[in-house]
């Protein structure tokens, strides 16, 4: 990398906005070729011949893993399904009380719930300000 002195200290080279296209061409020409060190096409022509000969990948055995796949989903979906049939049933039946709690363990349980809310709260902001920061992976 270069710095701006570096770069206005050559000769020809400024930042002259009015720089035209004829004075690029100029500087340009006047530049000696670039040319690649001598071992840089034969490894890269090695690289390419190996690739061509290293075998295919083995396909993914779909035909196999498609009726597998199906059947857990018909698993899933009639558990589920029985779940419900039977949930409906006896959530009629279900009294719901809330539970009752001495008044010595009210007040922890309590300051316990505020520290479990700003842990909370904290680890959202962060999540939120790496998200903002453009890094993937958060977890």
């Amino acid at each position: 990398m270069t710095n701006d002195h570096e770069m206005t200290s050559e000769p020809g080279m400024t930042s002259d906005p009015g720089m035209t296209s004829e004075k690029i061409d100029r500087i340009l020409a006047s530049e000696e070729a670039l040319m690649p060190s001598s071992g840089f096409l034969s490894s890269i022509m090695e690289r390419l011949h190996d690739e061509a000969a290293a075998p295919k990948p083995i396909p993914f055995p779909w035909k196999r893993a498609v009726p597998g796949m199906v059947l857990a989903a018909g698993i899933f979906g009639w558990g589920a399904f029985e779940l419900v049939r039977h949930g409906m049933g006896a959530a009629g039946r279900i009294a719901i009380s809330p539970p009752h709690l001495s008044a010595a363990l009210e007040r922890p349980l309590e300051q316990a719930g505020w520290v479990a809310l700003a842990l909370g709260v904290s680890w959202l902001s962060w999540l939120f300000s790496r998200m903002m920061a453009g890094r993937s992976g958060l977890l």
